[in-house]
């Protein structure tokens, strides 16, 4: 047989044995998510209590949804969800952003544990009934995937104070907040595991296997 087969064949073997391995190191706890964004102290440290870094949880909230329904951290209590920041009228990255959440959606939309936090940078235009449009055309089931609306203050206090995302000074001295392509993998305690390009296919096809992950780990806690 040809060398090359030979070497392509085992390889082909080996596959189903990594993937055994990579579960079984799941179930073992041998691979776990990061936590971001740790409480820093005045000297710029890192807060630890009891040898633990203390990270920050995303504060609560209460916005509006795409069904005039106000939603809160309440509403997504032993959740993992997956949040975004976006604006109906945006013709770039949004669209390529939904477009990639609509698989998320899709992949978990039998889950109840699962659920999809897209809140508009643009509260103003951004009324419920745009953003019922808006969901619409990417068939979002109101009851996992929010699309948020609200008071622009509070929405951009949580971007930047909450989700550590990047704001910029307008040019009338008001805070303007530079819409993110990233996708935010949040746990059921709040804190953020993983940050994900929302506009690949590919890191994308990572927090899909990544929110498994998180699920199995939860599993492996109850038993």
């Amino acid at each position: 047989m040809n060398p090359k087969k030979v070497l392509l064949l085992g390889a082909l073997l080996l596959v189903p044995v990594l993937v055994f391995l990579l579960l079984k190191g799941f179930g073992t706890n041998h691979y776990d998510l990061r936590y971001y964004f740790p409480v820093v102290t005045d000297e710029g440290e890192a807060l630890v209590q009891n040898g633990d870094t203390v990270f920050r949880k995303i504060p609560d909230f209460k916005l509006t949804n795409q069904e005039g329904k106000t939603i809160s951290q309440r509403d997504l209590d032993n959740s993992v969800y997956v949040a975004n920041f976006f604006f109906t009228s945006c013709q770039g990255i949004c669209k390529k952003m939904s477009s990639q959440m609509t698989r998320v959606h899709d992949r978990f939309k039998n889950d109840p544990s699962i659920k999809i936090v897209s809140y508009s940078v643009d509260p103003e235009r951004d009324s419920v009934a745009a953003l019922e449009q808006y969901a619409n055309m990417y068939n979002a089931d109101p009851k996992s995937w929010y699309f948020l609306t609200g008071p622009k203050k509070e929405i951009y206090d949580l971007a930047q104070h909450g989700y550590v995302l990047p704001v910029q000074e307008g040019p009338d001295g008001t805070v303007d907040f530079v819409h993110s392509e990233k996708f935010i993998l949040v746990d059921k305690d709040k804190f953020v595991r993983v940050i994900y390009d929302g506009t690949s296919q590919k890191d994308v096809d990572r927090l899909i296997t990544e929110i498994t992950v998180l699920q199995h780990a939860y599993k492996q806690n109850e038993k």
